[in-house]
């Protein structure tokens, strides 16, 4: 089994983007950057996946969006069509029986919103880790709805920092990194920390917008 520790960056309608409201409701986030980490069955890192995105439906960034990302508007310019950057990440995680991992369940829901509204089915059923709810029950011991950032996990299990957030490769490695130092802590309470993980493994259930 593999672990797809992913991360997504997205464009959303802003002021300046002459979208229909139906278009909107179809499509509420745009995906404008995926990033990925490959963990083994062993945890082990083995390769990473980058691409930027050129979006159809919002082309202009919104100020929101650059400010977080630290993107302009030429860099939207850059990357493949959604279609190809899509398949390209699929060739990258196929392989192993695949479980997508990621900071909270928003990314999921957005990656499958995305596909749907061009009609790619290649994640087809999507096995999901939320790595926030996990390190929430197995790194602080608390309740599994309690909501932390990325930089306060890094913070409080001591991983050390030196590339800057908020890009998705770099938002997926730390996630990978904050997950290699929670299968640890599992070890240590349990003989199979992969089997203890399946508790916490989920399908999103998005429904396709028409």
């Amino acid at each position: 089994m593999n672990y797809i520790v992913f991360d997504l960056e997205w464009n959303i309608v802003g002021k300046k983007n002459k979208v229909s409201r139906e278009e909107q409701e179809r499509l509420p986030f745009e995906i404008i950057e995926i990033g990925a980490v490959k963990l083994d069955s062993k945890m082990q890192m083995d390769g990473n996946f980058s691409a930027y995105v050129q979006p159809k439906l919002y082309p202009v960034i919104s100020h929101y969006v650059a400010r977080v990302t630290k993107r302009n508007q030429e860099s939207l310019k850059l990357g493949k069509p959604f279609p190809e950057a899509a398949k390209a990440f699929h060739s990258f995680s196929a392989n192993g029986k695949p479980v997508f991992c990621s900071w909270s369940k928003a990314d999921p829901q957005v990656m499958i919103e995305n596909l749907y509204y061009y009609d790619l089915e290649i994640f087809d059923p999507l096995y999901c880790l939320d790595v926030q709810t996990l390190f929430a029950v197995v790194g602080e011991k608390v309740k599994s709805s309690t909501q932390r950032s990325i930089e306060y996990a890094l913070d409080y299990l001591n991983v050390p920092q030196g590339k800057p957030l908020h890009t998705a490769l770099n938002d997926a490695y730390y996630t990978a990194k904050i997950l290699q130092a929670l299968w640890l802590e599992l070890g240590d309470h349990s003989a199979s920390p992969a089997q203890a993980l399946h508790e916490f493994l989920y399908q999103p259930s998005v429904k396709k917008r028409r």
